[in-house]
């Protein structure tokens, strides 16, 4: 509609610049003012019409983070429900206190801090489960339970965090010494992952 009004509009102002011009070389009074009418119609209708025109639609950016080869970049945090994860960093180790992997493995610490921003009178579940890597072989990995660096992320299998707590610290995988481009899959629901970058 918009655009039809302003089309109008625009040929109706031409027209009567046309015929002022005309009534003004032939020194037609009741030209010259038919004219002004006519242009001024003209203009009206194709301001109206330039208003009416819809507003371009924005088109919308892809989330990063819902595919494991489109994961949030590293150094940016990950927000679903009332938790944000962010990975702060990793390290591969030959040997961790007593442990060592098995052969052709290492062992991969994810230092991550997860921000709990619900409730402060609600408690909410994380564990070493909703945590775990892959890599370009598309294997995955789980968090080791007996392996920690000394500051893990969660102290045991589990964990229960209130509303404004914040917790950070290292989870330990074993994987093949082979692996590049790691990314950390979190089960962030129950049929909801996401997927952030490991440097």
């Amino acid at each position: 509609m918009g655009i039809a009004l302003g089309i109008i509009g625009m040929l109706a102002t031409i027209a009567g610049i046309v015929l002022l011009i005309i009534a003004l070389v032939k020194k037609r009074g009741w030209g010259v003012a038919g004219s002004l009418a006519i242009l001024g119609v003209g203009v009206i209708m194709f301001i109206a019409g330039s208003i009416m025109l819809p507003e371009p639609s924005e088109t919308p950016q892809p989330e990063t983070g819902k595919s494991r080869l489109d994961p949030v970049p590293f150094g940016s945090s990950l927000t679903y429900g009332d938790q944000r994860v962010t990975v702060l960093g990793s390290q591969q180790l030959t040997e961790i206190g007593r442990s060592t992997p098995d052969e052709g493995n290492v062992y991969l610490a994810v230092k991550i801090k997860v921000d709990f921003l619900g409730d402060p009178s609600e408690s909410q579940f994380l564990s070493r489960l909703d945590l775990e890597v892959v890599g370009d072989s598309g294997y995955t990995y789980e968090a080791e339970l007996l392996v920690d660096t000394g500051t893990p992320l969660i102290e045991y299998y589990y964990g229960d965090f209130y509303g404004g707590a914040t917790t950070s610290g290292d989870l330990v995988y074993e994987i093949r010494q082979t692996e590049t481009n790691m990314v950390l899959i979190w089960h962030c629901g129950s049929a909801t992952d996401r997927f952030l970058e490991i440097p």
